[in-house]
């Protein structure tokens, strides 16, 4: 009988020396080297990341200035009739920028999120499992565990809402390119023509009349500017488009993402977490 218990406690004494070391060489790993990868933005962990939020920046600027440009081309067109589109398109212009702004945030909090976890988080819930293993107090075993779950949780937040808005910004990509394409040909049409209308001003025949050259100056422009409102008019609907995938794919994808995962680390610490020796003593006990 003694042989037996002595053999379970060398048993047991063993396993517990063996965690404890596993927990401090974990605890050392991820403090000192992954905390080091997962924090930098050139990593290679990071950089796939990080690039496609530089490209979506781009986008998102690339569209603001092309809305900003429009807009004053809208202008310049004798009359009122195109102020409410100006105004639209400067209002969407701005929005654009908020975009930007959240696409900024999503970049710094990946590097942040990935030192506050792998340099803090992880090696702090290793350090109080390695605790538990040595003193067989349950209250560490619960808090090792919710602070790694808790700690992988935060991590993996932008990651997971990059990876879920690529599948949505793909489709829609193209259309947005598009959008961009034709808002910069169609400023540069408008500055061909007004091009044009010098040169043929500058080739009338001298003879006539300075208020007939005026006049026939006058009708050009306005003719011109009132056929660039028109195309204009068309585009707001190609821009909110962009806007709206741009918003979903930076904004609202990682607010939902974040929701879940609240909610799922809510679901997972809010459950029963048994250390291993709590449920060896129920299986000794049920047998």
């Amino acid at each position: 009988m003694e042989n037996k218990i002595d053999s379970s406690f060398e048993r047991s004494l063993l396993f517990r020396v063996v965690a404890i070391i596993v927990c401090i060489i974990i605890a050392g790993i991820s403090f000192f080297g992954l905390a080091k990868s997962y924090s930098s933005p050139e990593s290679k962990i990071n950089k796939e990341t990080i690039k496609y939020l530089d490209e979506k920046k781009t986008t998102a600027l690339e569209l603001s200035a092309s809305a900003t440009a429009v807009s004053t081309l809208i202008t310049l067109a004798p009359g009122d009739d195109g102020t409410p589109v100006a105004n639209k398109l400067m209002d969407l212009a701005g929005y654009f920028l908020i975009v930007v702004s959240a696409i900024y945030l999503e970049k710094y909090l990946l590097t942040i999120l990935g030192a506050l976890t792998f340099k803090w988080l992880i090696p702090v819930s290793m350090l109080a499992l390695a605790v538990y293993f040595g003193s067989k107090k349950e209250l560490f075993w619960k808090i090792g565990v919710k602070i790694f779950i808790f700690g992988l949780a935060i991590y993996a937040v932008i990651p997971v809402s990059v990876h879920v808005s690529k599948m949505i910004y793909s489709t829609y990509q193209e259309s947005i390119d598009a959008t961009i394409d034709e808002a910069n040909d169609l400023a540069d049409e408008s500055e061909a023509s007004k091009d044009d209308d010098k040169d043929s001003k500058k080739s009338k025949d001298s003879e006539s009349s300075f208020i007939d050259k005026a006049k026939d100056a006058v009708n050009s422009v306005k003719n011109t500017l009132s056929v660039t409102a028109d195309s204009v008019k068309n585009m707001v609907n190609k821009f909110i488009d962009g806007l709206a995938v741009l918003i979903v794919t930076t904004c609202l994808i990682p607010v939902l993402v974040i929701v879940f995962f609240i909610w799922l680390v809510k679901l997972v610490l809010g459950s029963a977490i048994s250390s291993p020796g709590a449920v060896a003593m129920r299986r000794g006990k049920d047998k």
